[in-house]
């Protein structure tokens, strides 16, 4: 087998000799550098990432402002409606029904007893007063009969109306306008004050009250 020489001459050997020392020095040098330039590089993509994050966020933001400013203005309009659907409510459910009023008389006046005048007079239903009813709604009657125990009928049988209420006998006696003058006829005058017999939360014939804009 053959034997390696070595040509470096023994003066010059020692230079060869590998420093272990500098060389760990070294990659712990690169080492540090590349895990600074990795640290740097993660931080960097986070950094880009909530940056990116911030800008969805900060779109989403203007996109929902726009949204609420175009909404508050049907927020106007359905606070407009409520607010007008509230007064057509107390309206309806304050307003005298004439017409019932008037029915249920048709039905008490005796077959002997007609009406030569009738006076309704009704307080505005906004100013009147859901709890009580208003005092300025009054009914006065005058007409004609052929004997006061038809008025004192006529009398009891008004109260079994209601919507009536202190009803009053203001003359008695005397006719009212023109009459048989062969017939014994004796003349009434009586009033009445007319009450709202409706619940303040009577519904509307309506489903909804329209609000122009809507």
């Amino acid at each position: 087998m053959a034997r390696r020489i070595n040509l470096v001459p023994p003066t010059e050997r020692a230079r060869t000799a590998t420093n272990v020392g500098m060389l760990g020095f070294v990659a712990a040098v690169i080492v540090v550098l590349f895990a600074l330039g990795f640290g740097y590089y993660m931080l960097n993509n986070r950094l880009s990432d909530r940056e990116q994050e911030l800008a969805d966020v900060e779109q989403q933001t203007r996109l929902l402002q726009t949204q609420v400013a175009a909404l508050s203005q049907y927020e106007r309009l359905a606070s407009q409606r409520a607010s007008t659907e509230q007064v057509v409510q107390g309206v309806y459910s304050q307003r005298t029904l004439v017409a019932d009023i008037l029915n249920e008389l048709s039905l008490v006046v005796p077959e002997n007893v007609w009406f030569e005048s009738m006076q309704l007079t009704t307080a505005d239903p906004r100013a009147a007063n859901v709890d009580d009813a208003p005092s300025d709604n009054a009914i006065s009657l005058e007409g004609n009969t052929y004997s006061f125990e038809n008025v004192a009928q006529l009398l009891v049988r008004l109260q079994l109306i209601p919507a009536l209420s202190n009803i009053d006998l203001a003359q008695a006696g005397l006719p009212v306008g023109a009459v048989d003058p062969t017939k014994d006829v004796k003349g009434f005058s009586i009033g009445a004050r007319v009450n709202n017999t409706q619940a303040p939360d009577t519904p509307l014939p309506v489903s909804q009250v329209e609000v122009e804009g809507l």
